[in-house]
């Protein structure tokens, strides 16, 4: 119980990494503030925190929405008080070659700029009066390398990135801690679901996995928690991939 008497935000809570992570921190005996854009997949997550003994509140809405983060951060200190964790999970991804790509401000908005949003929020509302706090962002191994196809992905996840290590160096003399986890190929909806990836082209990845399968989106949750507890009071600036070991394999050297 790590986490008793700590308020958590877990933004793209309503599916895979953000679900399990949502619920994990509240296993662990945080209170959770749930945001999802889909009300109903929100909702799902919050009936499962509270079937399992934990407890958890809605914010469904848009992360893009500067305004709607602002609001939703204001709604939980008004009924909380107090806020010890955000994680930026929320994404999306659009695949096209980059000559057709045309998703450039809704990719960018919801996977950086909604971070930052959020960030700031919580920062002026909880985590800089109280002087202490802990942001995980999530980003991607493509955040750290190209993947073919994804241009508004991947120049999102290095945002992400540099937007880590820049709060992370600003808001230390605040304490508040500011890492990011970079997940390699994780097995959630968007990978092995109806619209996931291609089988064929799935296989392919996991191929060149060192630890020869996907990661689970419990492990990556696992290492979001980490970052948000006291375990990890002096790790801040931190850019993690958690991958099987795929950023150390050389591109050109197969399996």
């Amino acid at each position: 119980m790590r986490f008793t008497d700590r308020v958590a935000i877990v933004t793209g809570a309503g599916a895979g990494i953000g679900k399990v992570t949502a619920g994990l921190l509240a296993a662990q005996g945080a209170i959770v503030a749930v945001n999802d854009l889909d009300a109903a997949a929100a909702a799902a997550t919050i009936d499962d925190i509270q079937a399992n003994g934990g407890q958890a509140l809605a914010i469904p809405g848009d992360v893009a929405d500067e305004g709607f983060a602002i609001e939703a951060v204001a709604e939980v200190m008004r009924v909380l008080g107090r806020i010890d964790i955000l994680v930026n999970n929320a994404g999306v991804s659009v695949v096209a070659p980059a000559e057709d790509f045309v998703a450039w401000d809704r990719v960018l908005r919801t996977n950086l700029y909604s971070q930052f949003f959020w960030s700031k929020a919580v920062a002026k509302a909880a985590m800089i009066p109280a002087a202490r706090g802990a942001i995980i962002n999530v980003a991607s191994i493509a955040g750290l390398a190209a993947v073919p196809n994804q241009i508004g992905y991947v120049v999102s996840k290095h945002g992400v990135v540099g937007l880590t290590r820049s709060l992370a160096v600003e808001w230390g003399r605040y304490g508040i801690r500011v890492n990011c986890v970079c997940p390699g190929i994780t097995a959630t909806d968007l990978t092995t679901g109806s619209s996931g990836m291609d089988p064929a082209r799935l296989s392919a990845r996991i191929a060149r996995v060192p630890l020869g399968r996907m990661g689970t989106a419990q492990e990556q949750a696992e290492t979001i928690a980490f970052l948000a507890s006291d375990e990890a009071s002096y790790l801040s600036g931190l850019v993690l991939n958690n991958d099987g070991g795929q950023m150390a394999l050389h591109s050109g050297v197969m399996m």
